[in-house]
């Protein structure tokens, strides 16, 4: 258990040097609030210092006991009694003492809670305090501007997340710590599609696949089908021919060699998925889907909202790369046809396209036939443009691949490059002076 007499050592240490030392208040101040000191006379010092300190006014004995009133007047003895040179170190101390304090107390409330209901908002509460970020980093300006020009200046390029479609490769920018949400349909191969991903990202990140309404062994049979090339009915069926068992051997070996764990994670909460994510070290995590994430709230829109903020939160602060899919509102239809999905067609919450740092939207090119082929849209990037692009569905070996332009589509962009190169160097052509010609009979004005 926590020493409490040393925990108030700590807290008397930090009190006597700001009034001792003035000019360290600032930086106790961006660690540290009236809820650290937990007796009356110490929460009153630190709130009265604190009053001061952004009212602009001196603080010293004098004033902190003005401001607090005489009742403080043996409280503020006692405190200057210490002082450290290290203030900030002692501020840490304070925090990681008083978390782990509080992490004992609901521990004791744990073994005392009544139900599961109650044990889990306990447990949520503990998986809060071990997560909370203590530390501001501030960087300034010229710190960052250096620091900008050492990246640009280092031989290795940066390197992003591939996704195996060169479009995406070239257009998208997504690091390790970002948040990236596939939209769709149900059943319009959102799924299929983060397979994909996922496989090519496992060749060089561990990766771990959260799966909320499909077991690990639907998902592997659909792996198998795409890896192998093979129709998905004929691994349903186990009617394999010769051929195919030597393709499902190779595809099956190659599948081995990936760093790709799947997780059967229904009734899963975010701190579950972060705790398991944290503990096999993944880098790349994929949540399929969001929607089904177990969260709180008042309503079904402040529980998604919940799930995409922590998620996004899980994300920035363990530099993990989350991929969630989520589902979209049925189409909207205009004149009876069904209208293509949008950034609004999330599903129970907009918080999610307000998280992402990139967003896809995944639909049938006919939304009435789920045997047609795909559309998908990086309807937001937030370091990049946005894209459109078409992939052709092949429903029976469970692959996304993208739809090779046609003869005139192709000589239509070459000739579209073509017409905007001419106008680019036309408009960088230095312009010629013109000179009117002048009649011999023309008044010159001087």
């Amino acid at each position: 258990m926590v020493d409490e007499n040393n925990l108030n050592r700590v807290r008397y240490t930090i009190l006597g040097t700001m009034l001792r030392n003035p000019a360290c208040v600032g930086e106790v101040m961006t660690k540290l609030q009236p809820r650290h000191f937990d007796s009356v006379a110490t929460r009153g010092l630190f709130s009265a210092i604190s009053k001061l300190h952004f009212a602009g006014a001196p603080i010293d004995p004098v004033t902190v006991l003005a401001e607090a009133g005489e009742d403080y007047e043996v409280a503020i003895d006692e405190v200057l009694k210490y002082y450290t040179e290290d203030v900030l170190y002692y501020c840490d101390l304070l925090l990681e003492q008083s978390r782990l304090f509080e992490v004992q107390r609901r521990g004791i409330s744990l073994a005392e809670a009544q139900d599961m209901e109650a044990a889990n908002k306990i447990i949520d509460d503990i998986n809060a305090l071990m997560v909370s970020r203590n530390k501001i980093e501030l960087i300034a300006a010229a710190e960052a501007a250096s620091e900008f020009y050492r990246r640009l200046k280092e031989k290795e390029k940066p390197k992003y997340l591939k996704w195996g479609i060169k479009a995406l490769d070239e257009g998208l920018f997504v690091e390790m710590g970002d948040f990236v949400i596939i939209g769709g349909y149900p059943s319009s191969g959102k799924t299929l599609l983060s397979l994909q991903f996922a496989v090519g990202m496992a060749a060089k990140y561990r990766v771990g696949y959260f799966s909320l309404e499909t077991n690990f062994r639907k998902l592997s049979d659909r792996l198998m089908a795409h890896m192998a090339k093979m129709p998905l009915p004929d691994i349903k069926r186990r009617a394999l021919s010769e051929d195919q068992w030597k393709a499902i051997s190779t595809a099956a070996a190659e599948l081995s060699k990936l760093q790709l764990d799947f997780i059967n994670a229904a009734g899963m909460t975010v701190r579950d998925i972060q705790a398991l994510s944290l503990n096999q070290r993944y880098q790349v995590i994929f949540v399929d889907y969001l929607q089904l994430v177990v969260s709180r709230g008042k309503d079904r829109y402040e529980e998604v909202t919940n799930i995409s903020k922590d998620l996004h939160t899980m994300a920035q602060h363990h530099g993990i790369t989350v991929i969630a899919l989520a589902q979209l509102s049925r189409p909207d239809k205009s004149k009876g046809k069904p209208q293509p999905p949008t950034m609004a067609s999330f599903r129970e919450s907009g918080q999610i396209e307000q998280d992402a740092d990139v967003a896809m939207l995944l639909w049938p090119v006919d939304i009435n036939d789920n045997r047609s082929n795909r559309i998908l849209k990086v309807a937001k990037n937030k370091e990049g443009e946005k894209l459109k692009l078409e992939l052709q569905f092949d429903g029976a070996t469970q692959t996304l691949m993208p739809v090779k332009p046609s003869l005139a589509a192709e000589l239509s962009r070459i000739n579209a490059e073509i017409k905007a190169k001419e106008r680019a160097e036309k408009e960088t052509e230095p312009k010629q002076m013109e000179f009117t010609d002048l009649d011999d009979d023309t008044d010159i004005p001087f």
